[in-house]
């Protein structure tokens, strides 16, 4: 039966920003991509929200921030709980690309849109997936499975295929790469034939990407070997290169470090680096996924143990001052390629008023943002940028923040101060109520007895219960021993004569002495017994200190990471000039990054930071002298590719998404005038609901709470079903969501719900009784072993009828009807009151 597909807009639709995008099908909700602009703009998360409690699960297709950007952010803060679906190097790389943009964010300004502790929370979420691996989902999703299939671009990046029981097949693909590279295969797309729907962008209509040997030829010709790269490092001046964390870079970074080995190339002489806070991690997973990469490289790694990704020239460095002990001239791959943020912003500023210097950047960010407004306009002379920089306190402000955090401090004091009296007298004032006494009364007058000769034996339990109330509800009565408020569990109790009128004067004369309180240490042992000490397994390593400055220490807020031997407590330090003194001599020592301090998979531990900043801006006008130059190195099919893709694939129903309204409307044009699709062709906006559900007579109703309560059904195989007689009526669906300026319409059905509403008594009088309908036909070898195994009758095939006590025959007639055929007996009966029970019968 064919499923309801409907597809609504959260972002990435007339723009090329974010792409998110909420697909139902039937009852399961699927969120295809969760990305965020570089501006981290309200509106998006906004839109987000809306729909965040009806996801089902999340598939990401590529590690960066226009597919996955959002993602902490939804998780950390709007509770965002569903499996997220992604392939094992999207899920590698796009952490490091979430940890990158934080610290390239935090270096620079007091950013609390999402910590570091939702990045981890976000990608707990994730179930890493193969390609051609096949994953069917359970609950609303029963029935539908996903698989993801290549699609180049970035290492991992996937096009996810959703099927439904072998009848429908849905293909989310955008961003793909019909071109083999250097360490990337091409996309899958070609081996998809005719789905139900393809879901794709338009974002490179207008660009034509040419012959593969051209693009090099350029890039060869343009970088390294004339204008570019040569003419720079003669001149003595250096060269960036705008890269992303985790995704292109790659190809980047392999082709530099060929051209560097090239010694006819003459750039071998020269410096090389990478630069973001994890190039190291990054790398290190490159060269953990040789399988994800292209065949040539495949097969070199498996005869020669070749690994491409073992970088000799590139230098891999963590922070400014690790590049600035790279011998200049050099070439600097930096994050991010926006340049609204991160090491290569810094260089920019630092770089672009010197006419020895280049600027390349390889990425059309989105309309707003400083690469893309030199990319626009590549005739400037002036730009004017906005120069963030943290700043310890000082003075008066240092003194006003130690304050706030002593009052702070004092206050979460008295608030867990309270909290230990108030569990320690609840717990002084719990008694045991559930006791067994079983005792005879002989017992009883012997246990009697022995009290008189012996006044320090055990009392019964009511006595003591007595006891312990009398106790705790007199406060003059104990004796001050100079222990601390809870080890005074048991008080000492003064003369009788002293006794309150309150006290019972029955109260047993044992007597209770102040006992210090001992903790049993508890030792974790193997298998076999050995005492494990956590100390013999622990490696002290002495790490040598380098001279820094102030500025530098850029840590982020308080998630950040630091060596523990460097925090220090401010809310302890009374004298305001120790405490500049000692954040000074803080800041001059750090640990330098190197290659032997970072492991291969490293989870980030959290400590909070110990100097307090603030945030200065100023806006600040550069002259723009260096060689600024834009070469497109996406890696996305381009229109004469997709073009032919889709006159191949032909899908049944097509939505456009992703890409500018003229990209868009040439593509539609096209496949209207090729007629390559067979249904309809959609290209909705942001907030629009599509309708593209094959059968246009397939509505989706629901149930009265009146009429379902009064269904009676029939348990057929793994599912239930009835026979229901209602009303079909229609109305508006109630609002679930606050009402805002934005409207949602529905492409190609109203946007109503229908309704079955229970038949009214007088109607139902006059409504001819229904045929009665067998449901769940049985098989004829099935209904032979239930014949002898659960009834014990003789059951055998004679001639293709099942004949059973040689008195009833069972057989299928043309139609493929089952007839009973015998004589009148009770044989006859039981036989057909078996085939009964094989139906539900409606």
């Amino acid at each position: 039966m064919a499923s309801i597909l409907k597809l609504q807009v959260i972002t990435g639709a007339y723009n090329e920003g974010a792409l998110a995008y909420l697909l139902q099908t039937d009852d399961f909700r699927f969120l295809l991509d969760c990305g965020w602009d570089e501006n981290f703009s309200p509106e998006i998360i906004e839109e987000y929200k809306r729909h965040i409690k009806s996801i089902d699960a999340v598939l990401i297709t590529y590690p960066d921030i226009y597919h996955l950007g959002a993602l902490p952010y939804l998780v950390g803060h709007c509770g965002l709980k569903c499996p997220v679906y992604a392939t094992i190097p999207v899920y590698k790389m796009g952490q490091m690309f979430m940890y990158d943009l934080h610290q390239s964010r935090s270096n620079s300004e007091d950013f609390t849109l999402f910590t570091l502790d939702h990045v981890d929370a976000a990608f707990d979420l994730f179930v890493q997936l193969k390609y051609d691996q096949s994953i069917p989902l359970e609950g609303n999703g029963q029935g539908l499975t996903i698989t993801p299939l290549p699609a180049g671009h970035m290492i991992g990046g996937a096009i996810w295929k959703i099927s439904k029981e072998g009848e429908e097949e849905i293909v989310y693909a955008v961003d793909y790469n019909h071109k083999k590279e250097r360490h990337l295969n091409s996309s899958n797309l070609t081996k998809i034939s005719r789905p139900t729907l393809l879901i794709t962008d338009a974002l490179n209509t207008k660009y034509s990407q040419g012959q593969r040997k051209t693009k090099d030829a350029q890039l060869l010709i343009l970088f390294y070997l004339t204008a570019t790269i040569l003419e720079t490092m003669r001149r003595d001046g250096n060269v960036l290169i705008c890269v992303d964390t985790a995704g292109r870079v790659l190809e980047l970074a392999l082709l530099l470090e060929q051209l560097w080995r090239n010694e006819q190339s003459g750039l071998f002489a020269y410096s090389l680096a990478l630069l973001n806070n994890f190039s190291f991690q990054v790398i290190e997973f490159a060269r953990s996924q040789v399988e994800w990469m292209s065949d040539k490289i495949v097969r070199q790694f498996e005869e020669n143990r070749a690994n491409p990704f073992h970088l000799r020239y590139v230098r891999l460095c963590h922070d400014l001052n690790e590049l600035e002990k790279v011998r200049a001239p050099k070439v600097v791959l930096a994050s991010q390629p926006d340049l609204e943020c991160g090491f290569a912003r810094d260089l920019f500023i630092q770089w672009v008023e010197n006419d020895k210097n280049s600027i390349i950047l390889t990425t059309r960010t989105c309309p707003g943002t400083l690469a893309r407004e030199l990319i626009d306009k590549p005739n400037l002379t002036t730009i004017e940028v906005e120069v963030r920089r943290k700043v310890p306190l000082e003075g008066t402000e240092l003194e006003e923040y130690m304050e706030r955090q002593r009052i702070l401090n004092e206050q979460n004091a008295a608030k867990a101060q309270a909290e230990k009296k108030k569990s320690r007298k609840s717990s002084k004032h719990s008694v045991d109520d559930e006791t067994d006494v079983d005792i005879s009364m002989n017992d009883y007058e012997e246990e009697e007895e022995e009290e008189d000769d012996d006044e320090d034996d055990d009392d019964n339990d009511d006595e003591n219960q007595g006891n312990n109330k009398s106790k705790s509800s007199t406060t003059d009565n104990t004796i001050d021993t100079g222990l601390a408020d809870d080890l005074r569990g048991n008080s000492l109790h003064t003369p009788s004569g002293t006794r309150l009128p309150s006290q019972s004067p029955f109260a047993p004369k044992r007597k209770a002495f102040a006992v210090f309180p001992y903790k049993e240490e508890k030792y974790v042992c193997d298998d076999y017994g050995e005492i494990i000490n956590p100390d013999d397994y622990m490696i002290v390593e002495t790490k040598p200190s380098i001279t820094n400055d102030l500025s530098s220490m850029n840590f982020g807020d308080s998630d950040e990471r630091h060596p523990s031997n460097e925090l220090i407590d401010i809310t302890n330090t009374n004298n305001t000039s120790n405490m500049m003194m000692i954040m000074m001599q803080q800041a001059s020592t750090i640990l330098p990054n190197n290659q032997s301090q970072h492991p291969l998979i490293q989870q980030v531990q959290h400590q909070p930071s110990s100097i307090p900043f603030k945030t200065l801006r100023d806006k600040r006008e550069l002259k723009i002298n260096a060689k600024v130059l834009y070469v497109d190195f996406e890696a996305r099919s381009d229109r004469e590719s997709i073009e032919k893709l889709l006159n191949q694939i032909k899908p049944k129903n097509l939505i456009f998404i992703h890409g500018t309204q003229d990209c868009i409307e040439q593509l539609e044009k096209y496949c209207t005038t090729r007629q390559i699709v067979q249904g309809r062709i959609f290209s909705p906006h942001v907030g629009e609901i599509v309708d593209a559900t094959t059968e246009r007579n397939l509505y989706q109703i629901k149930l009265k709470d009146s009429l379902l309560s009064s269904i009676t059904f029939a348990k057929t195989r793994d599912v239930d079903v009835a026979w229901v007689d209602g009303i079909i009526t229609h109305g508006a669906p109630p609002p679930t969501t606050p009402l805002t300026t934005t409207t949602f319409t529905t492409v190609g059905q109203a946007n109503t719900e229908w309704y079955l509403n229970p038949v009214t008594r007088e109607l139902k009088d006059q409504m001819p009784p229904h045929p009665c309908v067998f449901v769940n036909e049985p098989k004829l070898l099935d209904l032979k072993m239930i014949l002898i195994r659960q009834h014990g009758l003789k059951a055998e095939f004679v001639g293709g009828v099942l004949t059973c006590e040689d008195t009833v025959a069972i057989k299928r007639n043309e139609a493929g009807k089952i007839i009973l055929e015998g004589a009148l007996s009770d044989t006859y009966y039981k036989v057909r009151r078996i085939l009964y029970d094989q139906y539900a019968i409606l």
